[in-house]
């Protein structure tokens, strides 16, 4: 399968094997894949919590509606941000970590960082934190297929319940819930808009 046929034939998938297991290890492959994924100013901000046991995936269902794809996942990821990533003070150390720049470059990439945050003061709030959780999210869901999982992105979910259930940090904002699993189905034909519909082109 080329890119751009995988990329269209995603499907949210709600019915999965039961049976089906994904292993700790490919999970970990998976997510240092999806971590490739943009971020404002490099922040990372993702965290994920992946729940495979059996009995927290039925109460999972439980505050989920009671969707059954929940229940019946291999597994289901939970994906969340922390805003603490955009201190900026962490983000010149991550930097200086990875080797981005080195001592004598701190002073400019501090103030860069400073005056795009002076522009841009959302993208250090819940608004850009869920712009890039969103992209996170978005890669995540192709290097599943890639893996030969499905997935279906949920937010009609009692999240608060969810964080208390699993005994989370309560400074971590919880995004986005995505079972995950082998299809029993092919879900949904996509129905979408043609380019010319959204789109403006100035030459």
């Amino acid at each position: 399968m080329n890119f751009l046929k995988s990329l269209d034939s995603r499907r949210s998938i709600r019915h999965f094997d039961a049976t089906a297991l994904i292993s700790n290890d490919e999970i970990m492959e998976i997510l240092n894949h999806a971590a490739n994924a943009p971020s404002g100013n490099n922040a990372q901000p993702w965290k994920v919590v992946v729940i495979k046991n059996k009995k927290l995936l039925q109460k999972l269902q439980a505050f989920s509606f009671n969707q059954t794809q929940v229940g019946r996942a291999a597994a289901v990821f939970l994906i969340l941000g922390d805003k603490k990533n955009y201190n900026v003070d962490q983000l010149i150390q991550k930097h200086l970590k990875y080797k981005i720049i080195n001592e004598s470059q701190v002073s400019d990439k501090r103030n860069r960082i400073q005056t795009y945050y002076s522009f841009h003061p959302e993208d250090k709030e819940e608004i850009g934190l869920r712009l890039d959780i969103g992209l996170f999210s978005m890669n995540l869901m192709h290097v599943l297929r890639s893996f030969g999982y499905d997935s279906v992105p949920m937010r009609g979910v009692q999240f608060e319940k969810i964080m208390q259930l699993l005994e989370l940090p309560t400074d971590w904002s919880p995004i986005l819930l995505l079972p995950v699993g082998k299809a029993t189905t092919k879900g949904h034909e996509h129905v979408r808009e043609k380019a010319e519909n959204f789109t403006t082109i100035i030459n």
